[in-house]
């Protein structure tokens, strides 16, 4: 069918000029345009505003205008360039037109002797003709011949596969009988047909490549696929990339549409079950009714399109947001596709809504045309309302027969085939919950255009929190489900076992699931001289969990007096159905999963499959299942022993240390009776307080530290807590004095606590050195650590004159004390850093673990990636907790994730497509994002872009470096990009070979990128129990070592974190530090590029340096091509290791230079 229409002036609505600049023949010349009046400037300005509220009416804003405008050209086809194609159509259709009327013959004996003589396989899927079978078979030449499907429409879209262009071979009546519709017969003589077809063009050598495949899945309508050979003649299309389908197809008055109506069967078993023979075939009548729908369903759409301007633009943005989402793909088996949608998007142009009128209008644009069809995609019930395109006048195609026989109606113009016949129950799940995705995506304040068009959004491991692959079982193990009439109505075993699988899941599942979606390789193609040899083996399934419902531990079932709907229930769940009372006195039928513990209550849904799978299929429980792989990482290695540290803690997570700050915080508050001014507020201010710490915090026993705890094992957190005071007159001005009174303060709230609570308090004043000037005294602030039943709570009193005295020291224009403000202006910062960011950030990143269970375990886990890679010195715990919010608050095109491993990968993800170069990453941990907001946060980055890295902006840090500034740098950015790619492509590897088990590799860093290694001794690294893959003898307690830390405990006592400030004190200019604080026995080494550069000597150059002349023996000579010795240094970093080393003195090991 030839589209003479022109594409609808779409861009017409544009405010944009389109005359021409240039003189034209008749036109006006460039002198006389410029000499416009001020009426015709006035009539152009009125022009412009008039565009400029269309486009406000039609589109979200004028910004998504212009995307979609850029969109649709970069999709668009040239159909001028498409000769060599149009000669391969024509040439395809004067074969066909020429193949000689054949003679008659049993189908059965056609099959056979086309087999032996012409060596190509009819493409029969079903069981073959009897061997009784009398019906007969005569090729004639086809009635007509015609391009149908959006070629003839003018909407093919650009994309990364190959475009359709469908060919519609129209077989003539002549060749069918009345019955024909019976027992297959219709299909095998349509298997016939495509053969001769398929012999035609071979024997024509017209330099094509042809073989068999399916239309759209369908199993019961082969088609011919016809490729470009790649030969450069007239007809080699390979340039235009795009493969032709030659699919056979029938007149409407072929057969009585009444005999395929739904609630027909039109299928005679050999078997005496009665059932069988009067259950309808549903599926079978719509397979051979879609042979005559190609037509009118072509004219229904091309009839929009004449009426309608954005029409076409619309399917070809449709086309583009369901391949993101691999949502028509064959390899995902779900049966949706662009044909479906824009009969959609033709049925709410036309109207015919259950609640009357049109959902959308000829003078839309293309953007409402095709958020009117997501909505409506996102919000109707398809299987209790069916979409009514056309009626048939007919009692057996009323709506309810529809509703009977198929799970999903969406009936075409002629109001007899359900075009949706074959759309599977999963696959329509998956597009209603990609469109109300979408639909969230176009009601967001934030332009949302990537998500929706640009990104793949069918990434497995980004998109379900559950994913798992099961195998297809053979014919004879699903016999139990595979009947004759199943294969009747699905002639593919792993059609019927995919649709199964999905019901049985669904139901089992319930809310614990917002999407159950079932996955295979669809796109079957065979050699035309083969049989099929083979079908997918397994199908994937994705599992999106809900946050709310899917730890539930119990499923209630029908209430006992119901007595049908119990057996069934019963029926389906086997032996874990019981009759349970419960205490609102109800008597139910239910299913219980008894666990404890976070991590084991997300794995229930994991249970509950492997259950219903074994239950319904037979199959064995082991599954490929992902989701659960990375708990270990949560804990500490079961290397630890049990002695140590309580395992009770894997399943309490948090809730043993927040019970314990609570009990802390109130007898805290109970103190203030006792100060002379009352406690305002006590805040936490710590990872191990806000649920995001990588290790859960355990208690030591306090009495037999050095009787239980080896070296390996000594060290404890001590948690920060906020003790806000409240606001006195009775505060000095004066800074030392206002610090006296807080130490006054902090020795009577320790004496309280002893005497009230029995609990030790220690006040402890840091040390100053009185005779080191250059020292910032301002900066050592004191404070209270108390010995908690097990843990340690550093108090900070918060003195809000403080800030106060700090801010008048620094602003005071009386005094010319330079160093004093500079001073005070870094005790107004480390000041502000602690009882105002940190504890706030405390608080937002509690409402997120709160509101997103997952977030807590993404944020350990990551904290563990950037450990396992020797990042921790560089990236800081808050920045890798607001990366981590920006993947559940910005999951766009996702929901937030409900798994940790999903959590992690976005991450991944993330952090190796962010160009952190070009813009700031945006965190609404607040939710007090304005759009001004956003602007600032833009405008600020781009005055600073050159020299800051890695900005993550928040409503209440606008500027963004509150927690990337000074690290990391440039350099570590780069690093931490490269190694999430590399992360991201291990995933991608692990989980695609099903060798789930080899995740462990994603906390496994490289080290030869380091100039030197510093190997401790692990049996000094007081945190070593906290590495994730330590020695077990190393975690015993060694006699000899006993007696090195005594009885005393010590609060954070880290002498490897002690070690690396004093190195970086010293060579913070020189060198690069990374080091895994949780437990890693390893420091790497990379040299300042900057300051490898050499030098003019001086005096004091900041580092050990050598001569840039003194040649390996030690003596000094001049370079070659010069007559003098410079007087240039660098650094000598033999030397600076060795320093390095006796400062180490007992905890280092070895170093080892690259």
């Amino acid at each position: 069918m030839d589209d003479d229409d022109e594409e609808g002036d779409w861009e017409s609505q544009s405010d944009e000029d389109g005359s021409d600049e240039e003189e034209g023949e008749g036109g006006e010349s460039k002198t006389n345009k410029k000499r416009k009046t001020d009426n015709e400037v006035d009539n152009v300005t009125g022009g412009e505003l008039e565009g400029l509220k269309e486009t406000a009416e039609l589109y979200k804003s004028n910004i998504f205008k212009l995307e979609i405008d850029e969109l649709l050209q970069e999709v668009n086809v040239n159909y001028d360039k498409h000769k060599t194609l149009l000669n391969a159509l024509k040439q395809l259709k004067s074969v066909f037109e020429n193949i000689p009327e054949g003679k008659e013959e049993l189908v059965k004996d056609y099959i056979k002797n086309f087999k032996k003589k012409q060596k190509i396989v009819a493409p029969i899927l079903q069981s073959p003709p009897p061997e009784d079978a009398l019906y007969k078979f005569k090729f004639e030449k086809p009635s007509s011949i015609q391009v149908v499907g959006s070629y003839a429409l003018k909407t093919i879209t650009k994309l990364k596969r190959a475009f359709n262009v469908d060919v519609a071979v129209q077989m003539p009546s002549s060749i069918f009988q009345e019955k024909d519709y019976t027992n297959n017969r219709y299909f095998y003589k349509r298997a016939c047909y495509l053969a001769t077809l398929a012999h035609a063009i071979q024997k024509s050598k017209k330099n094509f490549n042809i073989e068999f495949s399916t239309f759209n899945g369908d199993a019961h309508r082969p088609i011919l696929i016809v490729k470009p050979t790649g030969d450069k003649s007239d007809v080699d299309f390979s340039k235009t990339r795009c493969i032709i389908r030659i699919i056979p197809t029938i007149a409407q008055d072929v057969f009585p549409p009444y005999r395929l109506a739904p609630n027909r069967n039109n299928i005679r078993h050999n078997s005496d079950n009665s059932v069988a023979t009067t259950t309808s075939t549903p599926q079978y009548n719509a397979s051979i009714l879609m042979d005559t729908s190609l037509s009118p369903s072509l004219a229904f759409l091309y009839e929009h399109s004449k009426n309608c301007a954005g029409f076409k633009d619309a399917i070809m943005l449709g086309r583009v947001w369901l391949y993101q989402r691999e949502l028509e793909s064959n390899r995902t088996g779900s049966g949706f596709s662009a044909f479906l949608f824009a009969m959609l998007m033709g049925y709410l142009l036309q109207g015919g809504l259950p609640q009357g009128g049109r959902k959308l209008s000829t003078g839309h644009s293309s953007y409402q045309l095709l958020r009117g069809t997501i909505d409506f995609l996102s919000t109707h019930d398809f299987e209790k309302e069916p979409v009514m395109i056309g009626e048939y006048d007919h009692p057996d195609f009323a709506v309810d027969h529809f509703r009977e026989n198929y799970q999903i109606s969406i009936v075409d113009p002629t109001g007899t085939v359900n075009l949706a016949a074959h759309l599977t129950p999963s696959g329509l799940a998956q597009v209603q919950y990609e469109a109300k995705l979408a639909m969230a995506s176009f009601n967001d304040t934030v332009d949302r255009f990537d998500t929706l068009f640009l990104r793949n959004v069918n990434d497995i491991k980004a998109r379900f929190d559950n994913a798992f692959t099961i195998p297809v079982p053979n014919k004879e193990s699903a016999h139990t489900t595979y009947t004759e009439l199943a294969q009747s109505e699905c002639p593919i075993l792993v059609d019927h076992f995919a649709k199964s699988v999905s019901n049985v899941l669904q139901r089992g599942l319930t809310n614990r699931v917002d999407l159950v979606a079932v996955q295979y390789d669809a796109d079957l193609s065979w050699p035309i001289n083969s049989t099929i040899s083979s079908f997918a083996s397994h199908i994937k399934v994705g599992l999106v969990l809900n946050p709310d419902n899917s730890p539930r531990l119990v499923d209630q079932g029908p209430d006992a007096q119901q007595k049908e709907a119990c057996e069934s229930f019963r029926q389906f769940w086997g032996d874990k159905a019981e009759l349970r009372r419960f205490k609102d006195g109800s008597i139910v039928e239910s299913v219980v999963w008894e666990t404890q513990g976070y991590e084991n209550r997300t794995l229930i849904v994991k249970s509950i499959v492997q259950y219903l799978l074994q239950h319904h299929f037979e199959l064995e429980p082991g599954l490929i299942w992902t989701g659960q792989q990375v708990y270990p990482y949560l804990h500490l290695s079961k290397h630890v022993p049990a002695n140590l540290f309580s395992r009770q803690l894997d399943v309490s997570g948090f809730q043993p240390v927040m019970t314990a700050y609570t009990q802390f915080a109130k007898q805290l508050r109970d103190v203030d009776t006792s100060l002379p001014i009352l406690i305002n507020n006590i805040y936490p201010a710590s990872s191990g307080l806000r649920y995001t710490s990588a290790c859960v915090p355990h208690p030591m026993d306090f009495d037999h530290v050095a009787s239980h705890y080896p070296v390996t094992a000594r060290y404890i957190d001590a948690m920060d807590v906020i003790v806000q005071l409240e606001r006195s007159t009775k505060w000095p001005d004066d800074l030392a004095a206002l610090q006296k009174v807080k130490y006054a303060f902090y020795l009577k709230i320790a004496n309280e606590l002893k005497n009230r609570v029995g609990v030790e308090a220690h006040v402890v004043a840091p040390h100053t050195d009185v005779q080191n000037d250059n020292e910032n005294k301002l900066l050592k602030q004191g404070y209270i650590d108390v010995y908690y039943y097990g843990y340690i709570f550093r108090c900070h009193l918060h003195v809000p004159q403080e800030s106060d005295a700090l801010k008048n020291t620094i602003n005071d224009k009386k005094s010319n004390d330079t160093k004093k403000k500079t001073q005070a202006q870094e005790a107004l910062k480390a000041h502000e850093y602690l009882f105002h960011h940190q504890q706030r950030h405390t608080y937002y990143v509690q409402a997120m673990c709160v509101k997103y269970p997952a977030y807590s375990a993404t944020v350990r886990l990551m904290k563990r990636w950037f450990g396992a890679h020797l990042l921790s010195l560089q990236i800081s715990e808050e920045l890798i907790e607001l990366i981590c919010a920006h993947v559940f608050l910005e999951s766009h095109p996702w929901q937030p994730p409900v798994n940790a491993l999903t959590g992690m990968t976005r991450v991944l993800e993330l952090l190796a497509t962010w160009d952190w170069q070009k813009g700031p990453l945006v965190v609404d941990i607040e939710g007090e994002m304005t759009v001004l907001d956003r602007d600032t946060i833009s405008q600020r980055f781009a005055k600073k872009k050159s020299y800051i890295t890695m900005v993550v902006a928040t409503a209440k840090d606008l500027d963004g470096t509150r927690w990337s500034s000074p690290r990391p740098n440039k350099a570590v950015a780069a690093r931490v990009q490269m190694l999430a790619k590399a992360s991201v492509a291990t995933l991608d590897k692990t989980i695609q070979s099903g060798q789930i088990k080899n995740i462990k590799s994603l906390f496994v860093t490289p080290m030869q990128d380091y100039h030197a290694v510093i190997q401790l001794k692990a049996s000094r690294c007081t945190r070593y129990y906290q590495n994730s893959r330590p020695q077990q003898s190393l975690l015993e307690l060694n006699e000899e070592e006993a007696d090195i830390l005594g009885d005393t405990v010590y609060a954070k006592f880290d002498p490897v974190t002690e070690y690396i400030k004093e190195l970086e004190r010293i060579y913070g200019d020189v060198i690069l530090l990374f080091h895994d604080k949780f437990g890693g026995d390893k420091i790497g080494i990379v040299w300042n590029p900057t300051t490898a550069v050499p030098k003019q000597w001086k005096v004091n150059v900041g580092y050990n340096s050598v001569p840039v002349d003194m040649n390996k023996d030690g003596f000094l000579e001049p370079a070659k091509g010069k007559s003098e010795i410079s007087n240039l240094v660098k650094p000598n970093f033999a030397a600076i290791l060795r320093e390095m080393e006796r400062l180490g003195h007992g905890i280092i090991e070895s170093i080892n230079q690259s």
